[in-house]
């Protein structure tokens, strides 16, 4: 063996061995921080899944709820015949739920959770909507995540990743009602200008 060979071998030791325990610290690191690492990568596939319905999209339009306070939408989407309210529940596990019903449960394990049928605040935030765009043709439904189930079946208005209808996937604007767009222009502008909602209106 050479004399270089022979003073250089404890420097690859020490290089081997510190690449190691580099290696180790990020496995372990991935290992702790894994669930939060998966819950942001599931967020973002929902958001993508999110982002392709309608040919635009309006994200957090603060609302007059037509008495003395506001809301806030979170999503609006345009489409060919209607403008879509789409409303994001982070709600996971066995969802037990029905159209008409006051509470929904949605059961993790062995814990059981009573929550207000959101379909009902959904049908709220469409009919303050509706005095901002006339007689534009509004549609709303609530979003659900992959980590949610329906083993009883759920209401047309739920959505999920899998059920999107392809209706509202690559929409082309060209094709969207004069009306729709009317109402849609108009809904962008207050979203831009932050203005009160209830100070808009649309003429069909």
């Amino acid at each position: 063996m050479k004399l270089d060979q022979i003073f250089n071998q404890p420097n690859l030791e020490s290089e081997t061995i510190a690449l190691l325990i580099v290696g180790l610290v990020i496995v372990l690191l991935l290992f702790i921080i894994r669930k939060s690492l998966l819950a942001k990568i599931n967020e973002w596939r929902i958001q993508r899944s999110l982002d392709k319905i309608g040919c635009d999209q309006i994200r957090n339009l603060v609302c007059s709820d037509g008495i003395d306070g506001y809301f806030n939408i979170d999503r609006l989407a345009l489409v060919q015949d209607s403008i879509l309210l789409i409303s994001y529940k982070r709600y996971g596990g066995n969802i037990y739920c029905a159209e008409h019903i006051s509470e929904w449960t949605q059961l993790v394990g062995q814990q059981s959770f009573k929550f207000a049928n959101p379909l009902f605040e959904l049908e709220n935030q469409l009919t303050s909507l509706r005095l901002l765009t006339g007689n534009a043709q509004l549609q709303g439904f609530l979003f659900f995540n992959q980590s949610a189930e329906f083993p009883k079946g759920h209401p047309e208005r739920v959505l999920y990743p899998g059920n999107i209808p392809d209706r509202f996937i690559n929409v082309d604007y060209e094709t969207t009602i004069p009306e729709i767009k009317a109402a849609w222009h108009l809904l962008k502008s207050h979203r831009k200008q932050g203005l009160p909602s209830d100070r808009a209106s649309v003429r069909t």
